[in-house]
């Protein structure tokens, strides 16, 4: 048993090392010069009345002239769409439309299709972006071979509950810069994403994949970078990075992670399901440890080097990614982790194959939506 478990660690220990490698990698590609092109933000909105205002005002102050700012409001039952119809007179560049269709995709779809930019740039409503987040993300598309670019998202807040968030938030943003560095883009964020209009139309959208309530990032970029090998690109500047707010209750995080946790059997690349599984094992293996010990099944200080050198490797991974992403390192919500993470882990991969979850007032009784409830655009 003691030769399985350090066989184990090892094996994560080399992922660990090879995602921080990675990352760098990611973070040292520096955008290029201000690009000429016209883009469009496609704002997909549902019951977000208390922060569409703030992302209306952050898109009002960029510093790129060609744009446009489309918001769908996806069927919000509160005043979403009479907040944004009060921005568009001191608002030029912002316009406003129903969704014909059910859910973020058709949101999207229906504005990329709206969209007269040549780059769709995306973000949720209750997101923040910097003054120069169009113009630099712009200019990571001087190459014509560069079809997506995704950059940054950040967790913010300051209770306990908000840094545990944000630093498990991190991991992820980190670990899909650094495959797309290593050649296999395996996660993004729709948060700060932005893609070429006619790579969208050239892949079909969202076609193989409506019936996902989730995923409307992470399968459009594996559709982009089948069909465009070496067109996927991360921005790794700091004028590029998004901030949101956190979950406000336990509830509503576990909602959100159930739905997330829920597309990973829908995906098509080996590389990201045998990433998922790997993870999932080990954290199972961590999480039975302290047992294995306890039973002696393995020395006890073996165990504790094991872990110690998780922690310290994990570390050097996170706080990189923290630095780039503006946030303040945490050790007490690192510490927590390090106990909480495998429980966590396990929790949710359990739960996401038999829980119903909730998203923005709507009940999901299952992993996918019926074809029914989706209008194809």
């Amino acid at each position: 048993m003691t030769t399985v478990t350090i066989l184990f660690f090892a094996l994560y220990f080399i992922l660990v090392i090879v995602l921080f490698v990675g990352w760098k990698k990611a973070v040292a590609q520096k955008p290029g010069v201000p690009s000429g092109l016209r883009a469009t933000v496609v704002v997909p909105a549902r019951h977000e009345a208390q922060n569409i205002a703030r992302l209306l005002e952050d898109l009002k102050r960029q510093t790129h002239p060609l744009y446009e700012v489309i918001v769908v409001d996806d069927h919000s039952e509160d005043n979403t769409a009479d907040i944004v119809r009060q921005h568009l007179p001191e608002h030029p560049h912002l316009r406003l439309v129903s969704s014909a269709g059910t859910g973020k995709k058709a949101a999207l779809t229906q504005g990329v299709q709206l969209a007269q930019g040549a780059v769709i740039i995306t973000t949720d409503a209750d997101c923040r972006v910097p003054a120069e987040w169009i113009a630099t993300l712009l200019s990571c598309f001087e190459k014509d071979a560069v079809q997506m670019v995704f950059g940054g998202v950040a967790i913010t807040g300051k209770d306990y509950f908000s840094t545990l968030q944000s630093l498990e938030f991190t991991s992820l943003i980190g670990s899909g810069a650094a495959t797309m560095a290593l050649g296999v883009p395996t996660m993004c964020n729709g948060a700060n994403l932005a893609f070429r209009k006619d790579a969208f139309e050239a892949v079909g959208g969202y076609e193989g994949n409506w019936h996902i309530p989730s995923g409307d990032d992470e399968f459009l970029l594996r559709k982009i970078a089948q069909h465009f090998p070496g067109g996927i690109a991360f921005s790794g500047d700091e004028r590029t990075v998004v901030t949101t707010a956190p979950s406000p209750t336990l509830r509503n995080f576990i909602h959100q992670r159930i739905r997330w946790a829920g597309k990973w059997r829908h995906h098509q690349s080996f590389v990201s399901k045998a990433l998922a599984l790997f993870v999932a094992a080990f954290q199972a293996l961590v999480f039975v440890l302290p047992i294995m010990v306890v039973m002696q099944r393995i020395d006890a200080g073996v165990a504790l080097g094991l872990w110690v050198g998780k922690a310290a490797l994990e570390y050097f991974f996170l706080r990189s990614i923290s630095h780039i992403l503006r946030l303040s390192w945490n050790w007490p919500a690192f510490l927590s982790l390090q106990l909480l993470y495998p429980l966590y882990i396990l929790s949710i991969g359990v739960f996401s194959n038999f829980h119903t979850f909730e998203w923005k007032g709507r009940k999901l009784k299952s992993l996918t939506i019926s074809h029914n409830e989706v209008k194809h655009f």
